[in-house]
């Protein structure tokens, strides 16, 4: 693998990784961004790929049950997920 390649993987890695502890801390309200992420680096590599591969597939198949209800259900999908970001 080249390591331009191995750079973009690892940089994709880490925006994932990111946006699951992002998302994973607005649900769960005790915890912050930080704690989570700590909590995520703890895990084994299978256990934390799980975990981010369903946050993610989550937020996937949310986008499409959204999209269902055109650009008002986008809006209110992109709304929400700004909700619980913040």
């Amino acid at each position: 693998m080249s390591e331009q390649r191995s750079l973009g993987l690892h940089r994709v890695g880490t925006l994932c990784r990111a946006v699951a502890a992002t998302l994973i801390a607005g649900v769960w309200r005790r915890r912050t961004v930080h704690e989570v992420r700590d909590r995520l680096a703890a895990l084994p590599a299978r256990d934390e790929a799980l975990v981010i591969g369903g946050v993610l597939l989550v937020l996937f198949l949310l986008a499409l049950a959204a999209a269902q209800f055109g650009p008002i259900g986008i809006l209110v999908y992109l709304f929400a997920v700004i909700l619980i970001a913040n």
